[in-house]
């Protein structure tokens, strides 16, 4: 468990829990699993992704890092809490997150010029508290045109990262898309974090009802997936084989 909490890389930490595990210490599951988590997620960090857009087709979605909520953010690796708390604070205007993002843009592996959009938030101080200082940022490269004014606000819904219960949130549109986006062609749609990616597909769809065409997706984090007991057991397990057989 110390090697673990101490590790001076990732796969150093994951050794460690892992180990504990499988010599019986039960506390050590959950961090093995927060720092194995690429092998239980479909999605890697920093890696084009294959996201279906919901119009039948795919694009490139990339994220900086796995997304802790608060109730496992304290088995995560030091590296994983410290994106996790980026995420938080950049939702409430405290953090600067451009490298982060620019890093995740140039791996979507696009050419030319790209415009870029941001997803609609619960109401439009949200949006420019969130977006406003990014767009600006982002604004300085030459390749990319920020469209921090691609949508008016008509209505107020509640905030989903607020809410206990995110599927009781209205996914109803609160926004009208504003005509100096349409018809553009070469977007990038940018938001904080993807969960279940249903909330991207909404909008990419009513973007594409004006001509805006979405061709990658980039978010800050991805939503970490706990998997139950036995898989996680059973990949520590496997783990422990292929090294043995090494």
């Amino acid at each position: 468990m110390i090697i673990g909490q101490r590790g001076a890389s990732i796969e150093e930490c994951e050794w460690g829990y892992r180990n504990a595990l499988l010599a019986g210490e039960q506390k050590a599951m959950m961090f093995y699993a927060c720092a194995a988590m690429r092998k239980f997620m479909d999605e890697q960090p920093l890696t084009p992704n294959a996201f279906e857009n919901g119009l039948g087709e795919t694009i490139p979605f990339v994220f900086y890092d796995y997304y802790l909520p608060m109730r496992i953010r304290n088995f995560g690796t030091e590296d994983q809490r410290d994106l996790s708390w980026l995420v938080n604070e950049f939702k409430e205007g405290k953090r600067d997150a451009s490298e982060y993002y620019l890093t995740a843009i140039a791996k979507l592996g696009l050419s030319g010029n790209l415009t870029i959009l941001f997803m609609p938030c619960s109401n439009e101080r949200n949006y420019y508290l969130r977006f406003c200082s990014l767009a600006k940022q982002l604004g300085r490269y030459r390749e990319l045109t920020p469209e921090m004014y691609s949508m008016t606000y008509i209505a107020h819904r509640k905030s989903k990262h607020k809410s206990m219960d995110r599927s009781k949130i209205s996914v109803t549109s609160n926004i009208v898309v504003d005509a100096n986006v349409v018809g553009k062609r070469n977007c990038v749609l940018i938001d904080d974090v993807c969960t279940t990616g249903d909330s991207i597909r909404t909008h990419i769809a009513e973007l594409q009802a004006y001509g805006v065409r979405i061709v990658g997706v980039v978010c800050l984090g991805r939503t970490a997936r706990i998997p139950n007991r036995d898989k996680i057991m059973e990949q520590a397990k496997k783990d422990s084989n292929q090294i043995f057989e090494t």
